[in-house]
């Protein structure tokens, strides 16, 4: 009896199924016929479907199709039996005028987007879905002026201004656009960080800066008519800084200190911000600005220490520099250092000092003797010691202390698991194991820091981990490599001899080995050191050209464009650069500042 039961059941469920599994496949056939334009086969099946099952999607695809054939009389059956079944739906009324515009009834159609505009609830909802319904079919000015309508239906507790805001960047009205925001912000300050958010993504994504402009001319012209609001001057400010435009920053920053009563506060964001973008000039005015105000002033120390470190990398970043400007530097650092004291305020300029003698002026025994110093203080923080144990180890392995410096790194990475400073350390014991050719290790202590650390170390670690990676060949060769990380430790070390011997024989052993667009960019980067420009901007070009598709081309692009711009100042050939970095590579960490310079070197900044 139970078999006969369950036998019964089989015949019962299986035709159920088969309907459900022809449907599926008819669904699928009126889908493909659609996309490929065949809208009579689609029409025929649609229908069969509609009835069967009237999802939102199959009545699209059915109404769509009527209107290609031009059924138009079908179609507005269609819609008009839709809006009985879906009350409450005003979408379908929309496409009910649509149709009949379609129909050429533009009259008829205007009439009745009209109505459902005219007959609009006081309700958020009633606004957005008619809006929506307009912007769906296309009908993007009718959805402006249903924002519009229903802002003066519901007054200042919805604004509206985020939606139409929308709208306008859809139709490339972007100085509307703009204005929308600022209106926005007038009314609901406390949500700043959020449309600021929106306004990077738009200006972050401009090709041809027009709405980075229309942002700019808009609040120039309120901050003319408005002189009182305050508003506009912080955009202004923080529209500076976006577009890395630091010196029209600085001024501004000085304006709103001054009527905010800030006290250097802004000034001091902005010399912060040019010095980690490399606008050196612009922060050492904005530090030197802030220094002026006094010892007595509420900034004096970080403006100090900032400015001093302005002097530093500005110096051993730039181009042409001297041993007599670098004991100029170092000159500073010891007189300021005397003045003050060895303390915990002072570190970060003892720091300075130590690199700047050990890398730069082959001083490294009064280097480690300054960070020891600074190792033995009581009231500096484990932190601060912690960094100075880093810098204190890459001296150690700058001077050829391999193990004296692995020892620190690791003791570092132990004291601060998860922090930046321990990613750091990793990183670079890492790197000293890639050094001396422990490739598996080092990969797998880049491979954990290439996600959850800071962007710059997690950069550097991909990087890295991709050399290794990409120069470990399928039968275990490892000897381009290891030849590689050599030369390159000698870098580091400032053997530039040394290096130059181990590249040239990597050039004449393994002339086809793909490392070879790694040996031209530190060719380059000895060349940098010793001041032969020439030569940097000789080899940088054979790696964009030779090595396009390689890591490295979008790195060696951008140092080409520096260099025609900084040292050669050849203003026109630095734009052609910066401009293709812009087009051949719009993904790269350099396509922001490539975009900055270029547009101040066609005069768009006045400095």
């Amino acid at each position: 009896m139970a078999i006969l039961f369950l036998f019964i059941g089989f015949l019962v469920v299986m035709p159920a199924g088969l309907v459900a599994s022809d449907s599926s496949t008819d669904e699928r056939l009126a889908a493909q016929y659609f996309r490929e334009g065949d809208y009579e086969r689609a029409v025929a099946i649609y229908e069969e479907l509609y009835e069967e099952n009237p999802s939102r999607l199959i009545y699209n695809n059915y109404l769509v199709s009527l209107l290609e054939l031009e059924e138009y009389r079908s179609a507005r059956r269609l819609t008009e039996a839709r809006q009985e079944s879906h009350p409450g739906e005003v979408r379908y009324a929309v496409d009910q005028g649509w149709v009949e515009e379609r129909a050429g009834n533009a009259r008829r159609a205007r009439r009745h987007f009209d109505g459902l505009i005219d007959d609009l609830q006081a309700r958020y909802a009633s606004v957005v879905d008619l809006a929506t319904a307009f912007e769906t079919r296309g009908y993007t000015d009718r959805a402006m002026e249903t924002f519009r309508h229903g802002r003066e239906l519901l007054g200042g507790e919805y604004p509206l201004h985020l939606h139409l805001a929308e709208l306008y960047e859809k139709k490339g009205d972007y100085k509307s656009m703009m204005e929308e925001y600022l209106d926005y912000l007038n009314e609901f300050r406390e949500d700043m960080d959020r449309v600021r958010g929106i306004i990077q993504d738009a200006i972050a994504n401009d090709p041809d800066f027009s709405r980075n402009e229309a942002l700019r001319s808009v609040l120039l012209a309120r901050t003319q008519r408005h002189p009182d609001n305050i508003l506009y001057a912080e955009m202004l400010l923080w529209l500076s800084m976006q577009q890395q435009d630091f010196r029209m920053a600085f001024r501004q920053a000085r304006a709103l200190d001054r009527r905010l009563g800030r006290e250097g506060e802004l000034v001091l964001e902005v010399a912060e911000l040019s010095t980690r973008n490399d606008f050196f000039e612009v922060a050492a005015d904005a530090y030197q600005f802030l220094l002026d105000q006094g010892e007595e002033a509420p900034f004096y120390l970080e403006a100090l220490v900032g400015f001093l470190n302005v002097r530093f990398l500005a110096v051993t970043s730039g181009y042409d520099y001297d041993r007599e400007t670098l004991e100029e530097v170092e000159q500073e650092y010891i007189e300021t250092i005397d003045r003050m004291g060895i303390r915990g305020t002072t570190v970060q300029l003892v720091r300075n000092l130590a690199r700047l003698q050990a890398f730069y002026l082959d001083r490294s025994e009064e280097a480690i003797v300054l960070l020891e110093q600074i190792l033995d203080l009581s009231g500096v923080s484990d932190r601060v010691k912690g960094e100075c144990r880093v810098e204190l180890a890459d001296i150690l392995l700058h001077t050829g202390e391999v193990w004296d410096a692995t020892l620190l790194y690791s003791q570092v990475d132990r004291m601060f698991r998860d922090d930046p400073l321990a990613h750091e350390a990793k990183f670079k014991n890492a790197r000293l194991s890639y050094f001396i050719g422990e490739f598996d290790w080092a990969k797998a202590q880049l491979d954990v820091l290439k996600a959850g650390t800071s962007r710059l170390i997690a950069n550097d670690a991909i990087k890295l981990s991709l050399r290794i990676q990409d120069n470990v060949t399928g039968d275990g060769n490892t000897e381009p490599l290891k030849m590689f990380a050599r030369a390159e430790q000698h870098i580091f070390m400032h053997r530039y001899s040394e290096a130059e011997q181990v590249l040239d024989s990597i050039r004449d052993r393994f002339p086809a080995h793909q490392i070879n667009d790694d040996v031209l960019f530190a060719r380059a980067d000895i060349m940098e050191n010793r001041g032969n420009y020439d030569a940097v901007d000789s080899l940088l070009a054979m790696i964009t050209e030779e090595y396009a598709e390689g890591l490295l081309a979008d790195e060696a692009l951008f140092k080409r464009a520096e260099l025609q711009h900084h040292y050669f100042e050849n203003h026109d050939k630095a734009m052609e650069l910066y401009q293709r970095i812009m087009l051949d590579y719009p993904g790269s960490i350099y396509t922001q500042t490539a975009r900055s310079r270029f547009r101040k070197l066609r005069g768009d900044m006045v400095n």
